[in-house]
Order: structure tokens, then C-alpha cells, then sequence
């Protein structure tokens, strides 16, 4: 199950594809070959449709490879924590001289003004994505200083540009005043949004023939320079709200990717996965294999790119750790006997598409595709992070982790030595994270740390939303908070997240809506064995 980006997508260190003499690397030739039994024996499923170039890390190797323009560079990809892929250290922006930015003012006003079916606008505009896909990151970030810096100053666009003098009069204020409510109520209106000139700049570009993926990548980059740039925002808020329509889950096309699928679109799966990392061939062989099941969401202008992809398993019993799911020893499935398909990992793959949705319709319609070729098929599950419990209950006060804790556990903290009477979040945070030798030591951990978890994912709210993003996500879709998994995930990440915990959040198609309307009147949908933990 993924974070969304969600938060999206949701924060995880890059996952690194790994090829070695020792680990099976898929090719044209090689990718359905395999005559071992177990797990690694390919299942035939249909593959996506479209052809799937290499991976092209960033949005300027991206663009500057389809202009005949890329930089050699190692791989890279959008990254899994929602960065932009720039890296972590500041940018400065390469100088332009006076006549270099003058020429570019003039280049985009054209694109701002002129009409959508203008030739020499589009040509600039062209031009322009061209120059910005073969830039460096300092001069991408110059450009953008331009573009934020026009923006800014086309806030008041749709005026006619003149102003009240002093000695106009109760009249001119009056007119004025007239003026300022009807371009409100023009702004605010779908007719005002739709004609504004940042709107026809964006659907200018996104009118060329690599425009669209050219737009996701350059928002992304937007959000990741907005705060130095803060004529960016309208731009980048004009942009996401048309996300929403021109990525409409209605236009979004989705297909299975199996071992058989082309090496490159593997390699993307590799670099996106934003829960569990892939640190292999191997590994990834094993995530789709006979009873493992993957699917993503394409659109049909971005065709070599998945936005979202799912990993499903096929097991006897609902999950209660990972590391059974990922084991590459662990004997095949089989179909005819499982009982519960698990989602354990959603990956975002696009940070321009932060804030728009669609992790909800496919988990649905993978539900229905599941339905379709396992009819029998009734009960499904995600085994979860908890990516936000560390950081709330390392915040909490003694007294604020008491009143989570409650009464009958607080006297529970008087049989470990180790604590004191009066442990903050932190100091708890701590222990949960250590291996005591005693079993009664062992047994308290997992008592309250199950209850904090328990507590943190059914009351802590955030405008009435559940804290955790990934929680948010699930509830909102409709699931139900089923079970808590102590030492679920004893990786590194695991531990620095959650303490090593887990979630299953419960699919129930017959009690989604139910459930959701539970989450909106203030109480989300809690099996037994959660809600005795509160």
C-alpha cells in the first residue's frame, strides 16, 4: 500500500534496480522465459498495450531527448518522496542578460495574448519547452524567475488597466468599486477561470503533441520553487485545477504490467515504487509472479508513463507482516485455494500531479478485475505503513501521552524499569524501538504500542481528517480499520516510521459508502479487534 504523494504519494528513500550476473534481467527475449517451478515461473497476462521507451529520469533529459537535445546522466526518475528531482541542495539561477530576458518577455507575452489557434504563438511556445527541456537546472529556474515575475504582474489581466486618479470623485470610487466586485464575480466564475491568460498560456501548451507531459513535469518543478517564487502560485494553482479535468479518471486507461511487459516499463516500476523498495530483479520477478497481480493508470497522451500503480497478493489469510509477502523463497500460491487478495504497496509516480486524485478509482477498479477473473474472490485488504505515528507521538508531553495511553495502560508503565512514571512521547518512541530481553518486557511493547497506533489512527485529526496521510487515504475510499500488525515491517524504514507497525484497512464493496459517511460524521469504521485496543 503506498502513501499517496498523497500524499500521494508518499516519502521513501529511491529504489535502486539493481543488475547482476546473479540476478535475471528482463529483455525482449528473456522476459516470459522460464521453466523453474515456484516462485519466478511467469504466468501470460495481457501486457500494456503501448511500447515504453527507456527511463528518462527528469523533466529536462525527458524533453531534451524527444527535441534531439538530452544531456548524458545516470538514471533517474520522479522521485518517490514527491521531490522534483532536482536534489536537496539550493539552486541558484544562471544569469540572462538584459537582451536574452527581454526576448524571452517577448516570447511569452505572445503565448499569454495571443489566441489559442495563433501559428507564431504556438511556434513560441514550442520553442519555449524545447529551450526549457535541453536547460540546466539553474537556467530551468531562470526561466521560471521570468514566468513568475510575468505572472505576477498579469495579476490584474483581465482589467483594462486604468486606474482612479485622487481627484476622481465619490463617482470614480463608486465605478471603481463596481469594477473590483464584477472582476471578482468574473475570477471566481467558470467563464472568467476559462478565459484568463494564464488558462489559454497552459492549454496552449497543452495543445502540442508532447505538451501534457511536458505540463506535469514543469509543475512539479513549479511546486518545488514556489516558496522562492511566489509569482509562481496562481500559475501552478491554474495548472493543477486543470489536472483535475484533463486527468479525469473517465480518460485514464488501465492495464496490467506482468514480467512480460517491456524491460524499460519494469525499470520504471523499479524506480517508482514509493513503500517497499525493489532492490532487485529478483525481487521484482517475485512481485509478479503467478499469484501476484500489478496495475497502473495511464492516460492515453502519456501512454509510456504509469501515474499509479498497485501491487497485489494472493494469499490464505490476511497479511500481518511484509516481509512474508516479499520473501523470493516463499512457495508459489495457489489460485484456486486464496482467500484474500492484499494491496501492499500504491506508488504515485508524477509529483506534478500532487492533489489530484485518482488512488480511490483504482483501487476499485482493481477490485472489479479481481472480481472478473476470480469470481470467488470476496475478501480484500491493504497491509499499510504507518508513515506519521513516529513523528505524532515523539511530539507528545507526558501528560498528552498519558490521556492517549489512558488510565488502566498508564499503570502498565510502572512494570518497566526503563520508563519513567511520567515517559514523554519521545522517551516512549524510544522503548517501542528497542529489543528488550524479558518476554513480559516484549509483551508490553507490543500492548502499548498496538494501543498507541490504535488511538493515533481512529482519534488524531487534523480539520477533521485523520492525521495519517495513509489513513486518510484508505478511510476515505471507504475501508475500515481492521487490525493492527506489531513488527510488521522490522526494516529500517519500518522502525524510523512506525516502530516496525502495520495496518490492514478492510475492503468491504457491500460497505464502502457506509463506512465513508462514518468517516464524514466523526467516527471512521473500526474492526473489534482496533476498537478493544481503544
Amino acid at each position: 500500500m503506498s502513501a499517496m504523494s498523497v500524499p500521494v504519494a508518499l516519502n521513501s528513500s529511491m529504489a535502486t534496480s539493481s543488475s547482476s550476473s546473479s540476478s535475471p534481467s528482463p529483455s525482449s527475449s528473456s522476459l516470459a522465459s522460464s521453466s523453474t517451478p515456484g516462485r519466478g515461473a511467469s504466468e501470460s497476462v495481457p501486457d500494456v498495450s503501448a511500447p515504453v521507451p527507456s527511463p528518462r529520469p527528469t523533466l529536462g533529459e525527458r524533453l531534451g531527448q524527444w527535441f534531439g537535445r538530452g544531456k548524458s546522466g545516470g538514471q533517474g526518475g520522479a522521485p518517490k518522496d514527491g521531490k522534483d528531482g532536482k536534489g536537496d541542495g539550493k539552486i541558484v539561477a544562471a544569469p540572462l542578460s538584459a537582451r536574452a530576458e527581454n526576448a524571452l518577455r517577448r516570447q511569452l507575452a505572445l503565448c499569454f495574448s495571443a489566441r489559442l489557434t495563433d501559428s507564431s504563438a504556438n511556434e513560441a511556445a514550442r520553442e519555449f519547452m524545447a529551450r526549457y527541456g535541453a536547460a540546466s537546472a539553474e537556467e530551468q529556474l531562470a526561466l521560471l524567475t521570468v514566468v513568475a515575475d510575468i505572472c505576477a504582474s498579469d495579476g490584474e489581466a483581465g482589467g483594462d488597466g486604468k486606474g482612479t486618479g485622487k481627484d476622481g470623485g465619490k463617482d470614480a470610487s463608486k465605478d471603481s468599486a463596481k469594477d473590483a466586485r464584477r472582476a471578482t464575480n468574473t475570477a471566481t466564475g467558470l467563464a472568467g477561470a476559462l478565459g484568463s491568460a494564464r488558462v489559454r498560456f497552459l492549454k496552449r501548451f497543452n495543445a502540442l503533441p508532447d505538451g501534457l507531459p511536458f505540463l506535469v513535469g514543469w509543475r512539479a518543478d513549479m511546486l518545488h520553487h514556489r516558496a522562492a517564487l511566489p509569482g509562481l502560485a496562481a500559475l501552478e494553482e491554474d495548472l493543477g485545477s486543470l489536472f483535475s479535468t484533463w486527468f479525469d479518471v473517465g480518460l485514464l486507461e488501465l492495464h496490467p504490467i506482468t514480467w512480460d511487459s517491456p524491460a524499460s516499463l519494469l525499470e520504471k516500476l523499479m524506480r517508482y515504487e514509493a513503500v517497499h523498495e525493489i532492490s532487485s530483479w529478483a525481487d521484482l520477478r517475485n512481485r509478479l509472479d503467478s499469484d501476484r497481480r500489478c496495475y497502473a493508470f495511464f492516460h492515453p497522451r502519456m501512454s509510456r508513463e504509469p501515474l499509479i500503480f498497485v501491487e497485489v497478493a494472493f494469499v490464505p489469510e490476511m497479511a500481518a507482516d511484509v516481509h512474508s509477502l516479499l520473501d523470493e523463497k516463499a512457495p508459489l500460491e495457489d489460485l484456486r485455494r486464496v482467500r484474500w487478495a492484499i494491496f501492499y504497496s500504491i506508488s504515485n509516480t508524477q509529483p506534478g500531479l500532487r492533489g489530484v486524485s485518482f488512488g480511490n478509482f483504482l483501487l476499485k477498479r482493481v477490485i472489479d478485475e479481481l472480481h472478473v477473473d476470480f469470481p470467488k474472490l470476496r475478501n480484500f485488504a491493504t497491509l499499510s505503513p504507518i508513515p506519521g505515528f513516529n513523528d505524532w507521538l515523539r511530539q507528545l508531553s507526558a501528560q498528552a501521552l498519558a490521556e492517549a495511553l489512558g488510565p488502566k495502560r498508564v499503570k502498565l508503565l510502572a512494570q518497566e524499569p526503563s520508563l519513567a512514571t511520567e515517559a514523554s512521547g519521545a522517551q516512549m518512541m524510544a522503548w517501542l524501538q528497542a529489543s528488550p530481553d524479558r518476554k513480559s518486557g516484549q509483551a508490553l511493547q507490543r500492548t502499548l504500542g498496538e494501543a498507541l497506533a490504535a488511538h493515533y489512527l481512529a482519534r488524531e485529526t487534523v480539520r477533521g481528517q485523520p492525521r495519517d496521510p495513509v489513513a486518510r487515504f484508505h478511510l476515505g475510499n471507504g475501508a475500515r480499520v481492521e487490525r493492527i500488525n506489531w513488527h510488521a515491517d522490522l526494516s529500517k524504514k519500518g522502525a524510523k516510521q512506525s516502530c516496525g507497525m502495520m495496518v490492514n484497512y478492510l475492503y468491504e464493496p457491500d460497505e464502502l459508502d457506509a463506512n465513508l459517511q462514518r468517516l464524514i460524521d466523526g467516527e471512521p469504521a473500526l474492526g473489534r479487534a482496533v476498537s478493544r485496543l481503544l
